[in-house]
Order: C-alpha cells, then structure tokens, then sequence
C-alpha cells in the first residue's frame, strides 16, 4: 500500500469520525432540549357558578351553565384555603412552557442564538390567528422569555391551543407555521413542527373541556329612587377599597393585586375618570369571572359583603336580572354552588386563578 493510499485511509478516517462527533453533539442538544420541554408542569384548580351563570361574549356559541333563577356575572377570584388552591409549583422554577395547553414549535439553531436576532426575526409571530404565543429561549436545562442580551441554544414558539375565542384551527396553524419555516431558514435554524391534525384535535379536545366551566356570576344592584351619579358611584366603591381602571370597571384587588370581582355600570356605559361627574345610572352590577379568581380568597363572600355595603350606602336594592330582590338565603345557596365549579377545575387541572386558568379564559 502506497504512502498516498494510507494518507488517504487515514483522512477518511479522521473525517468519519469528525462526523459522527458532530451528530452526537447535535443529537445530545436536541436530546436536552426536547426532554426541557417535556419537563412535568404541574397541576390546577378550580370551579364556577351562579346564580344564573354566563359565559363571556368573546366565547360565541359556547353553553351557559346555570343553576336556578338567579344572576349572572363576570370579574375574578381569590386563592383557596383549600390545599388544591395553593401554587403548583415554584414562579422561580416554573417554566414558562405549558404542555398541556401549548403546541410548541421548536427552533433549533446551528449553534447559539442572540436574542436580538431571534427578537427581531420573530417580532411578529405574538399570535396565531386568535390564539397568543409565547416566545422562550432555552439555555441548557433553562428556559425563560426570549430576551435581548442572552444567546440560547434554542427557542421555543408555543402557541396556545385554545381561549375563550375557541380552539385552534388547521388554517391558523398551518398559515402561522408556514411563516414560522421562512423565518428559521434566515436564522437559520432546524424547525421542528408537531403534526397539524395532532395539534387540532388537542384544541379542540381543551376546548371541550373549558366550555362547560367558563362561567361567570353577577348580582344587580337597583336604584330605589332615581339613579346616582358616577361621582357617588365612585365615591362609594373607592371607599370600599375597589380601584377605577381603564376598563371603565370598579376592580376589587385581591391580595396579590389580582382582580378578585368587578363592579360595572349596569346600563352599559363605561365609568370614565373624567365623566363622572355627568354620567348617571341607575343599576349597578357586581360581576365574579369563576376560573380567574383564586378560591382561597374567598370571592363570592367578598363580592356579597361589597354589594351589601353598596346597597346600604347607595339606597339600593340586590335584585337578579329579572330585577327580583335577592335575599341573604338567595345569595347564600348561589354560593354553595359555586363550590362544586371550583371542584371541578380542579380535576380538569386549571385551577381557578392558576396561570393555566387565566391563558385558557382570558
């Protein structure tokens, strides 16, 4: 055997296993990267219920649940005192990556990424069709929102599977995906993709589950001469605690500033700041948005107990949407079965006020 051949052997040699070092770094890092995303979660909880319950306007045909002939309403909630309510999982540990109610693209670099490209490139892929995105950047065994300053190994496009809008369909997925493959060749970066008709039905699946615990619960209160104005209104409802937002709704703050309920102007029209003073109404509704409000904190009592406050301050009536005068054993029983909502998103996993609760009836 020549000199030639034998230098040939060898350089063949080094060059195979120059590749098979390459593929086993590559496949390691997907490894990790892959198992990041499959990293267990966690659980949730909570329910709903009402007097008659709603569902939100956004939710289109979806069923209203109710229970009896009393109210409806909409707002927020409070953390339970019941172990189930408590945090799943650490916020300092808590991946940012939900499994359950994400389809996660992922977006696998030649080697590291700078945020600022991956931001720039992806600035406008914040939703698909109806449905938001979360963009996140991994780093080892790391991940974190996508962010200028940090180079990641990878990132991860999730794309929420469903909301009170509805679940995700094949054209929103297949259009945003289609644009997502143009934008990883100019990172460039291999694009992993889960299956589309997988992807549906998991929406459509979530979907299902939510509908039947989306409620919310109002109780009125009816002017017994002629109305207020917006500055009594406010006066009232500040001294009680609630805050004024853009929203135009009076918010009762939990104590973790979330909204627990909300107060609103019954005859529609929103309370400004700066129309106070003019604007008149005669009916007041106090509204509790189940799955969004912590049961811990006890909303519905908060709610009841602000809406007698109200009614004593104001010369007001509690009454239902048919304007009948709802007693304290009335808003008693509409508590109770408000429990078994709760119960309920629990055992679907999405705790009322848990993040997965606020993504999936937001």
């Amino acid at each position: 055997m020549s000199d030639l051949q034998l230098s040939l052997i060898v350089l063949a040699v080094i060059a195979i296993a120059a590749v098979w070092l390459f593929n086993a770094l590559v496949e390691r890092r997907r490894r990790k990267v892959f198992e990041q995303r499959l990293r267990p979660r966690g659980a949730a909880i909570g329910p709903d219920a009402g007097t008659t319950m709603r569902v939100d306007a956004d939710a289109g045909s979806r069923n209203e649940p109710s229970f009896g002939e009393q109210e409806p309403a909409e707002g927020d909630a409070t953390a339970a005192a019941d172990p189930a309510a408590t945090p799943l999982t650490d916020p300092e540990t808590q991946p940012v990556v939900d499994d359950h109610i994400h389809a996660v693209v992922t977006l696998e670099p030649e080697g590291q990424v700078s945020g600022e490209r991956a931001l720039s490139l992806l600035h406008a892929f914040r939703h698909a069709g109806r449905q938001p995105v979360l963009l996140v950047g991994v780093t080892g065994d790391r991940q974190e929102p996508l962010r200028a300053g940090h180079r990641y190994d990878a990132v991860l496009v999730a794309v929420q599977l469903a909301n009170r809008s509805g679940p995700l369909n094949e054209i929103e997925w297949s259009e945003f995906v289609a644009a997502l493959q143009h934008v990883s060749e100019q990172i460039p970066a291999s694009c992993e993709i889960p299956d589309m008709r997988e992807t549906t039905a998991r929406a459509r699946a979530l979907d299902a589950a939510c509908v039947p615990l989306d409620a919310q619960i109002g109780i009125n209160l009816a002017s017994a001469t002629s109305g207020w104005s917006g500055q009594d209104v406010a006066d009232v409802a500040r001294r009680l605690g609630l805050i004024l937002r853009a929203d135009g709704r009076f918010h009762a703050l939990g104590d973790d500033g979330s909204t627990l309920f909300v107060l609103q102007n019954g005859d529609g029209a929103a309370f400004r700041a700066d129309t106070l003073e003019v604007q008149r109404t005669t009916r007041l509704t106090l509204l509790l948005d189940v799955p969004r409000a912590p049961q811990a904190q006890h909303p519905f009592e908060k709610l009841v107990e602000i809406a007698n406050e109200l009614a004593q301050a104001l010369e007001a009536s509690i009454v239902d949407d048919q304007s009948r005068i709802l007693s304290a054993s009335a808003l008693a029983s509409i508590g109770r079965q408000i429990e078994p909502v709760y119960a309920k998103l629990v055992d679907a996993e999405m705790p009322a006020g848990s993040s997965r609760a606020l993504a999936l009836f937001g």
